[in-house]
Parts: structure tokens; sequence; C-alpha cells
């Protein structure tokens, strides 16, 4: 005797509407691609003109993200040709979300790689680790380890090799494993794997060193697999064009301490400002018949000038947000970051994760002491002081950083003496911790850092 055994599985979704969805893709925008946005509404709607700027406004001056580089203006026929060298050239990140398709993956699948596209650093390293990009990605998403673990897996096999990998030991060891198998190969990833922080610019000191610790394989094939690693990409992202023309950044806001404390003020520069034309919206007005398109017209200027104001509405209350929380920050620097997720900034703001979520994307914040993502500010708690307080992974990365530039170069710290000295200021992690955080800050081990 068989039965039928009938399931009913209630689901909640929620379902956007096609205005809103825009919205949101217009608040996740950086500044150069809601200007680019902004250019193609004007040329469509006749309804919508530029807004003067207020008489008093912010320096205009464009902030170089690397000091490093040189600031030069561009203009005239300069100009152009650096917005259509920059549409030429192929951005790493739109590179990958283009080559989600390529793959066999489901919806789903898809949706998470394209997530963890987003997670990348400028290398195209992923430092973030599960458990951090999990926090930082809208709690309605509901993500797990293992969606993470898998959208790590699919997108490494994306191009170029050693994308999505944690560190440079990593990255050339996935680059290695698309090599065509042979002793070199082996050889050349047990260097990788075990030897790469010991070697020195000479080849022949590496060729006699590296024959005592791989005494299986002759000097020939160790010479052959040096050469090997030498042409791999130690970042994949090398090659790629930057999201801006010479790599300037115009940040959004701007903190300045007053009197009164540390106040944000917002750059009016970098905010598009449109409105209505109101000389043709007065006189649609007082046509008796208004053709249907011009009515969708009218509408649109409306929705379109809302999501312009409702975007700077929702970056500057994040700026705030960040400046009454991250207030030693302001004054000492990264010793002062506390840890800080989206979802508590969510609700305080009263706004959607999600919302935060693409507010802070691209979005930069100069003070004082430099220019900083929003993301920048939003960091995971690393491990508990002894005063039961949580610690930013940051905060211990700067720790790191001061610790080992005022080490004796000539007998620098093991991870395990930086463990210690960590612990003696309070802050207990193990040691592999301690290097995984060294990884990330792209520092040698101990005997990478000896000097003779």
């Amino acid at each position: 005797m068989t039965s039928n055994h009938l399931q009913l599985k209630l689901r909640q979704t929620q379902q956007l509407s096609q205005n809103l969805q825009y919205s949101l893709r217009v608040l996740q925008m950086s500044g150069q691609e809601i200007e680019r946005e902004v250019e193609d509404w004007l040329a469509d709607n006749p309804l919508l003109e530029r807004a003067p700027l207020p008489e008093s406004p912010l320096e205009p001056n464009r902030l170089s993200a690397a000091i490093s580089q040189t600031h030069r203006h561009l203009g005239g026929d300069d100009a152009e040709n650096a917005w259509e060298n920059l549409a030429a050239e192929e951005n790493l990140y739109h590179y990958l979300h283009a080559q989600v398709c390529e793959h066999p993956l489901t919806e789903l699948e898809a949706a998470h790689v394209h997530v963890l596209i987003d997670f990348l650093d400028e290398h195209g390293y992923l430092t973030e680790s599960v458990e951090d990009i999990i926090d930082h990605t809208p709690l309605e998403w509901q993500l797990c380890e293992e969606d993470i673990e898998i959208a790590i897996e699919n997108l490494q096999n994306f191009e170029p090799a050693g994308i999505a990998t944690a560190n440079l030991n990593q990255s050339l060891l996935h680059q290695l494993s698309r090599l065509p198998a042979s002793h070199v190969r082996r050889c050349a990833a047990m260097i990788v794997k075990d030897h790469l922080d010991e070697l020195r610019p000479s080849q022949k000191q590496n060729i006699n060193f590296l024959s005592k610790k791989l005494p299986e394989y002759p000097a020939e094939t160790i010479q052959a697999a040096l050469e090997m690693i030498a042409d791999l990409n130690p970042y994949p992202a090398y090659g790629f064009a930057s999201d801006e023309p010479t790599s300037y950044i115009q940040p959004e806001v701007s903190v300045k301490e007053t009197a009164q404390g540390w106040v944000v003020q917002s750059n009016d520069h970098v905010f598009p400002r449109v409105q209505i034309n109101t000389e043709l919206a007065d006189a649609l007005n007082e046509a008796e018949e208004i053709d249907p398109i011009w009515k969708e017209k009218n509408a649109e200027a409306k929705q379109k000038v809302d999501m312009l104001n409702q975007r700077k509405s929702t970056v500057i209350r994040i700026a705030e947000y960040i400046v009454e929380r991250q207030q030693d920050f302001f004054e000492f620097g990264e010793m002062g970051l506390v840890p800080m997720l989206l979802k508590e900034c969510a609700q305080y703001l009263d706004l959607a994760e999600s919302t935060i979520s693409r507010a802070v994307n691209q979005k930069y914040l100069a003070c004082p002491r430099g220019i900083f993502p929003l993301r920048y500010f939003f960091s995971q708690t690393a491990v508990t002081g002894e005063d039961d307080e949580g610690i930013s992974q940051n905060v211990i990365k700067a720790l790191l950083v001061q610790i080992i530039n005022a080490e004796n170069k000539q007998k620098p710290y093991s991870d395990n003496e930086l463990m210690n000295l960590l612990k003696q200021q309070g802050i207990s992690i193990s040691r592999r911790t301690v290097a995984k955080y060294r990884d990330l800050l792209g520092i040698a081990a101990a005997s990478g850092r000896q000097e003779c």
C-alpha cells in the first residue's frame, strides 16, 4: 500500500520594484560611475538640468590614493582622450563579472561569485576570511560558510590564474597547478610552499641554499624551478586598469576638527547636482493637453532628483555614524579603531543592511590622516582584550607594523616573539594568526627581513 505525502513550505521573499532596484544601483555607484550616469540622464531628459554649486564649496581638488603618484590636471582634448582610454582599458572587476556567464554555474552560485568578486583587493587577492565576508554582507542574503567556500573555489577557476587566493604563496601555487606536470613544477611548488621567504636576490646563493634544503633535486632542476617561479605573476590584478584614469580619488565627505569636535562636510563637487528645468516644467503645467511621453519624463525627472538626494543623504549619515563611533581613530590613528559592523550601522540608522553595504561601496572619506574607503572603518572584532573589549583586526595589524618597524634588523622577531610582544599589550592571539596578519600586510617572515 502506498501513500502520497504532500508537504507545504512557506517562504518569505522580498520583491523590489524596478524603481527601487535602480535606486539601489545608483546608491552603489562610485563617484565617476554616477557622474557618467547623470550625463546620460541629462542627454535623455530635457526636464533635467545641472544645478549650480553652492557659493562656498569645499576644495574640488582630486586627492590621490597613492602618495607616490603625481597629481596632474586634465583639460580639453587631453581630458577627452583620458576618458576614451579608460573605456578601452579592461578593469579587473568588470573582467571577472563578465566571466561569470562563461562558467557552468547555477543562478545562485553565479550570484555568490558576483558578491565575492567585490571583496577582492586591488591586487586580486581575497584577504578577507569567510567569516568576515559573511559579517560584511547583508543578513537578508542568508550566506553561509559553504556558499562562500564554493564561490571561492569557482572564482579561482577564472582568469587570470591566481585570482581570489589569499596571499602571494597561494597565488603562485595556484598558477603552478595550471602548468603541465613535471619535476621542475614539483620542485617549484616545494620552493614556494616552504622556502619562498628565505630566497635571496642572488641566484647563485639561492641554488646553493636550496640544494641543501632539497637534496632530491639537482642544481639544474632547481635553477629551472626558480626561473619558472620568476615567470609567474605575483599579483593577479597586474596589467588591468584601475577605475580612475590616474588613480585619483575624490572623497565624497571630509572630516575636519572644529571647536565643537570632529564634523562631517560633504564635497558637493563629487555629488552630482541636478534639478528640474522650471521653465519647461511650468510650460507643461500650463498646457491644456500633455503628451503621455512628457508626463512620463516629468515623473522620471522627479525620481532621478530624489535618487541623487537620497544617495547623498545616506552617505553623509553613514560618515557621521563613523565619526561618532571612531572618535579615537581621528585623534590617534589606526590604534584607535574599534570593531564596527555593517549591521550595527544599519540598526542605528534604521536602514537595511544591504543599503549600508551598497552605500559604502567605492565611497571615500578625507581627514587629516589621509583618504580612507568608508568600508575601511567597518572591521570585525579579531580578539577580546584583557578588559573584555573587542579589538579590531586593523589595530592588531597596525601594532604589528609598529613592532616590526622598530625591531633590530640584524635579529628580527619571529612570529612566536611577535605573539608574545602582542600578549604583553593585552592581545592574545595564536602564532598562526600573527603569521596570517603578517602575510596580509605583505611583510616577510623573520628570515626574509634579516639584514646582514
